[in-house]
């Protein structure tokens, strides 16, 4: 029973804070506004750096003091560049004026008004109802045809794209109201594949979400309660997304967090839901959805979830998970088995004596010597002891060398191997 208790209350809770959205709207701006105009800490103020110092040798004012009033007197407003203003009422009112105003409204006028009064218009001008029932029969789908096709379509895309911009806008000046500067993903390509992932992880449950409405379930109402469920999830998931990604959370652990504190969640996402899904139109849907969706996500932004509700996740999203793991999982393995593969055609492995891939790491040899190696050992010592035994003969010779003498050195000599030779001759044994 307390379980269930907890569970109603964080429902409870999170109904309650996606609402206090509609009221933070008209104080965000003003308190953002006043808290960037209050000068930081620890910087100069105006009057402090415009008063003019008194110099023991001169009484005006010195050039630096002066550029630095100057320079001050531009940063607050005096005839300069006055700091930019937090404008998410006025982006709001933007999101409610397009979607709203004008996408949904033209709808419902052509839905709703000039298509009665053309079918009215035809009625009254012929008076045989059979061929006003033939007229209407074409004229209608033609019309809404070409409605939907040049004003409809170009207009919800374009909407799309500039409502993300003003989402992005809005979710920015709430986050720097309340937490100061973002800390995104540090690494541009996570960053880029984090928002690939998410969407298409989006899109997957949304799919799911719509089969699982129109599942042959025999309960009453089943199919509809997990179809709600899932999309209050997903609306949660839209709203606190902006927030999270701010603060620099990954995909995983925004998935997690929501599904581990899945209560609060649905609570928060539940109005939106039932708002959203009211509209019989999907067109009308996704004008009310953005519509509200800005209120939801200055919400979000303000809102404290109640977590360590219930010990037990809803892993809804483990399917459509699995689903984008298998599809990135096996585009990584083939571009690694294309990484992996030599450039050239050689085999990489092979008999001793046979060439190696490119790009292959050779087999460590053993740490027992081999015949040709001692061969070459012992030849480099048999040659270090005849240079030894020459230098001592020289040492104990004459100053005046004999011709029989300098020929018998030079011969010596000639037997006696450079470090450099010794060293070639070495490296040619090991190629061999």
């Amino acid at each position: 029973m307390d379980s269930l208790y907890n569970i109603g209350t964080a429902i409870l809770l999170g109904v309650l804070d996606s609402i206090k959205g509609i009221a933070v709207v008209f104080y965000l701006d003003k308190e953002a506004n006043r808290k960037s105009l209050q000068p930081r800490p620890g910087r100069a103020t105006k009057e402090s750096l415009s008063t003019p110092v008194a110099f023991p040798q001169q009484q005006q004012p010195s050039a630096t003091t002066t550029k630095l009033s100057s320079t001050v007197n531009k940063d607050n407003g005096g005839g300069g560049k006055r700091k930019e203003e937090s404008k998410v009422l006025h982006r709001v009112l933007q999101c409610c004026l397009l979607n709203g105003g004008v996408f949904m409204l033209s709808i419902l006028l052509f839905e709703y008004g000039v298509l009665p009064g053309l079918n009215f218009f035809l009625s009254y001008l012929f008076s045989n109802s059979g061929t006003v029932s033939t007229v209407w029969g074409w004229m209608k789908p033609s019309l809404s045809l070409l409605f939907h096709s040049f004003w409809v379509a170009p207009l919800f895309l374009l909407s799309k794209i500039v409502n993300s911009l003003w989402f992005q806008d809005i979710a920015d000046s709430a986050y720097k109201f309340r937490k100061g500067r973002p800390q995104l993903i540090s690494s541009i390509s996570k960053l880029i594949a984090d928002t690939l992932i998410s969407l298409l992880i989006q899109v997957l449950f949304l799919l799911q979400s719509t089969v699982i409405k129109y599942l042959p379930i025999p309960v009453p109402f089943a199919c509809s309660i997990l179809y709600m469920v899932h999309m209050s999830l997903l609306c949660s998931l839209y709203a606190f997304e902006y927030k999270w990604f701010n603060m620099g959370w990954e995909l995983h652990k925004r998935l997690t967090y929501i599904e581990t504190n899945w209560p609060f969640f649905i609570g928060f996402g539940l109005p939106l839901a039932i708002l959203s899904e009211m509209p019989n139109s999907l067109v009308i849907s996704g004008c009310v959805f953005s519509v509200l969706f800005p209120l939801f996500i200055l919400s979000a932004n303000e809102a404290t979830p109640k977590v360590s509700v219930c010990e037990t996740p809803l892993k809804l999203f483990s399917l459509v998970v699995a689903i984008t793991n298998a599809l990135f999982s096996s585009r990584t393995k083939l571009g690694k088995a294309a990484l992996s593969t030599p450039i050239s055609g050689s085999p990489a492995t092979g008999p001793p004596g046979m060439m190696m891939g490119r790009g292959m790491t050779p087999p460590l040899s053993s740490s027992t010597p081999t015949p040709s190696l001692n061969f070459q050992l012992n030849q480099q010592q048999r040659m270090r002891q005849q240079q030894q035994h020459h230098h001592r003969q020289h040492r104990h010779s004459s100053p005046v060398p004999s011709t029989v003498g300098s020929t018998g050195s030079g011969a010596g000599m000639g037997l006696v191997m450079t470090p450099q030779q010794q060293q070639a001759a070495l490296n040619r044994s090991f190629r061999r």
